[in-house]
């Protein structure tokens, strides 16, 4: 049997893109609100517009995910959550996550709400598809730099929906782990503001070069196979791009998701044209050969997306002068690119000049004046990032900023028919006779009562309950759902309001300190390389399972284990339990497929897996968790309202040169390299991994009573130039 088409999933940085979306073919979008999603440099919608998408959506058969993944500081838990109750009410398709503890309040708060677990938890195999699914995920969106053959073995033992990426910009780094942009100013990209720090030159003794640069990710080609592994949902990327972008590029992979086998290469042909107007970088086929790690890389171009038209040769109050390489119209949207790679401004032309004379377009060769007030950089490249695309918003202008979603709860009797909706109930007192034929079944009921009449509501659940074989002729039952919903409109929304407010409060009592089954260990703990001997006394000795020695106290597991190396692992890791070790630092989620539910096993969770809240603190202690190592960007203030919740179980990293970039990529260089501002760093390939470390360590003071954890397997103790990283500064 063939497996279903899979779901098309496209991006929308605004209302009009995703509205560019579903008439292009797309199946349905993701959308992100101004906070907690990881593109908040975009347009981003207000609460008013995303309500207005899902209704709109739910008119046409189309669906809406919320992007709301990011991490949440424990500061923020209550922004957050009062976020999430405001959208719940909207009834999303789906809300993609990263925070573990985000995940925790959908599932306990909000449970009608289906969770996709984001490409930033990094899952990369099977074994983390299965911990998801224990976890009340319904679809996970896989890391970036998984190969073909890895997705396929993923997709064939994962009990959830798999969701990859086939379109768009790649980030260099395993998604989740990135601490670049953070490290370089307090930027962060697991909190939606990466600079792009992998798209800076960077220099060499033998030279310069973009040497963290990835090309754009190219699938049309993969299409009949990523369909025939039985995928769900094929995601482009793109919410800072416009809706001139999303039409291109959805009407391609529609092209060829709807090709008949046997015209797959024709359809392939005129995709491919089609594609050609997205404007996006140079395309490749990323990560999805182990030959593409290779190429994936474009380290000799500046990595700007965008159509290259022109530099910038003066800059005057008021704007900028360019001469033109490719023809420049009013209504599209350039951006202005140094060379050193750092992102530069976009601009919206909205005024274009020759000489004197103002006009709409500039053809090639001809220097013009662009008018705007935003700083260029003289000798800047510029570069066509949008062409003017038509505003379909209009479509939308009718419907509701605001569409409640309500339960119902349906009983129906000899005497009444009475609907539980929010709280409240309706009665209706009417005489039913019993059925001569034909009696009354629950699946009518509930079919007939989803019909709201308007979008001021819509129905979620409907339980159905009927005492006996009685008969309510159809006219009857319409008329009854009619008025049930009339009465709705008046009496429902605020009782809506007041039990998501209820649902918070309840959660916050019950997950606001977690109750551990047992005293935490206090003990520090000291990470050595291979073979190497604990260098401070009195302290446990914790080494990789690759490196592990009988006189290993902890076990380290790898952040990162590809699906056809999990057999090994795993019996690396039953091996050492029989061997009678018992402490296991857990560095991705797959780790606790590997491990079994013991009572006598110490679990730590660690970098890069991230606790920046006490609701992550608590949905890992529901799985046997003891000590939690507080996220690594956190600064002060945010590791403080951590540790006043989560107590002596939130363990502390006080030195160490810890990875703030890892790539499966091949760099076209390695060692040691600068940026333009005379940052140093190292690229350092070790098996199948590339990292990037700084050249200093980390260095944070202990706190008291705390779990202390010292990474001393890339660096000696006791270095004289140390970075304290984000501990002073306030993480953005």
């Amino acid at each position: 049997m063939q497996n279903p088409t899979p779901e098309l999933l496209a991006p929308a940085g605004n209302l009009n893109a995703a509205l560019v979306a579903f008439e292009s073919g797309a199946d349905a979008v993701y959308a992100g609100l101004p906070r907690f999603n990881a593109r908040e440099r975009t347009e981003n919608f207000t609460i008013e517009d995303f309500g207005k998408l899902v209704t709109f959506a739910r008119r046409e058969g189309k669906k809406v995910y919320l992007t709301f993944n990011t991490l949440v500081k424990e500061t923020e838990v209550d922004e957050a959550a009062t976020i999430l109750a405001d959208v719940a009410r909207l009834g999303p398709h789906a809300v993609i996550v990263q925070d573990i503890g985000v995940l925790r309040l959908l599932r306990e708060a909000f449970p009608w709400l289906a969770i996709h677990a984001s490409t930033q938890m990094g899952v990369h195999n099977s074994a983390g598809t299965i911990v998801l699914e224990r976890m009340g995920v319904e679809r996970v969106i896989l890391e970036r730099q998984v190969t073909l053959d890895e997705i396929a073995g993923i997709v064939s033992r994962s009990p959830i929906e798999v969701e990859v990426f086939v379109h768009g910009a790649l980030c260099c780094c395993l998604s989740g782990s990135c601490l670049l942009s953070s490290w370089m100013g307090g930027w962060s990209g697991n909190r939606g503001k990466c600079k792009q720090p992998c798209r800076r030159r960077y220099f060499a003794e033998d030279g310069n070069g973009f040497f963290l640069s990835t090309n754009d990710l190219y699938s049309l080609d993969a299409i009949p196979r990523l369909r025939e592994m039985g995928v769900a949902s094929l995601k482009i990327e793109g919410r800072l791009r416009q809706a001139d972008y999303v039409r291109s590029v959805v009407t391609a992979y529609r092209m060829m998701l709807d090709a008949e086998p046997a015209n797959t290469d024709r359809v392939l042909k005129e995709a491919r044209a089609v594609l050609a107007g997205s404007l996006g970088r140079k395309w490749s086929r990323g990560f999805r050969t182990p030959n593409d790690l290779s190429t994936v890389i474009e380290s000799r171009s500046l990595g700007s997306s965008g159509l290259l038209c022109g530099t910038v040769t003066d800059v005057q109050p008021g704007g900028f002068r360019v001469r033109a390489s490719h023809p420049l119209r009013v209504g599209e949207r350039i951006r202005v690119q140094p060379d050193s790679g750092d992102e530069g401004p976009s601009v919206e032309l909205t005024r274009l000049s020759l000489g004197r004379r103002h006009v709409n377009a500039v053809k090639r060769g001809q220097e013009c004046f662009v008018h705007c007030d935003k700083p260029v950089p003289v000798g800047g490249r510029v570069f066509k990032i949008a062409l003017h695309c038509e505003d379909l918003t209009a479509r939308v202008a009718d419907v509701p900023s605001r569409s409640w979603r309500s339960d119902l709860s349906v009983r129906i009797s000899h005497t009444a028919v009475d609907v539980d909706a929010s709280g409240l109930t309706w009665h209706h007192p009417m005489e039913i006779p019993d059925a001569r034929s034909r009696p009354l079944t629950s699946d009518t009921v509930a079919t007939e009562f989803a019909k709201t009449g308007d979008d001021t509501f819509f129905a979620g659940r409907i339980e159905v309950s009927i005492d006996g074989a009685l008969f309510i002729h159809n006219k009857e039952l319409r008329a009854l759902r009619r008025c049930f919903w009339d009465w709705a409109r008046e009496n429902l929304p605020d009782a809506i309001a007041g039990s998501a407010r209820d649902a918070l409060r309840q959660l916050r009592r019950r997950v606001g300190c977690p109750a551990l089954p047992r005293p935490t260990p206090g003990e520090t703990v000291v990470r050595v390389a291979n073979d190497s001997c604990n260098p401070m006394p009195g302290t446990l000795t914790a080494r990789l399972v690759r490196d592990a020695t009988p006189d290993t106290d902890e076990i380290i597991l790898p952040a990162f284990c590809p699906e056809d190396a999990l057999p090994e692992l795993r019996k690396a890791v039953t091996d050492l339990l029989d061997g009678g070790h018992r402490r296991f630092r857990v560095t991705s989620l797959y780790g606790l497929d590997l491990l079994p539910g013991r009572d006598d096993v110490i679990l730590t969770a660690s970098f890069p897996l991230p606790i920046a809240n006490s609701l992550a603190v608590a949905e890992l202690a529901t799985f046997g968790f003891l000590r939690f190592a507080a996220w690594v960007e956190l600064e002060q203030e945010a590791r403080d309202a951590l540790r006043a919740t989560g107590g002596r179980a939130i363990e502390c990293l006080c030195y160490g040169r810890i990875p703030l970039l890892t790539t499966r990529a091949r760099l076209p260089k390695y060692g040691r390299v600068t940026d333009s501002r005379g940052q140093v760093f190292e690229l350092i390939e070790e098996g199948a991994l590339t990292h990037v470390f700084a050249d200093r360590p980390l260095a944070v003071p202990a706190p008291a009573d705390a779990p202390l954890y010292y990474d001393l397997s890339r660096v000696a103790p006791g270095e004289d130039t140390v970075s304290r990283f984000n501990l002073d500064r306030e993480l953005a």
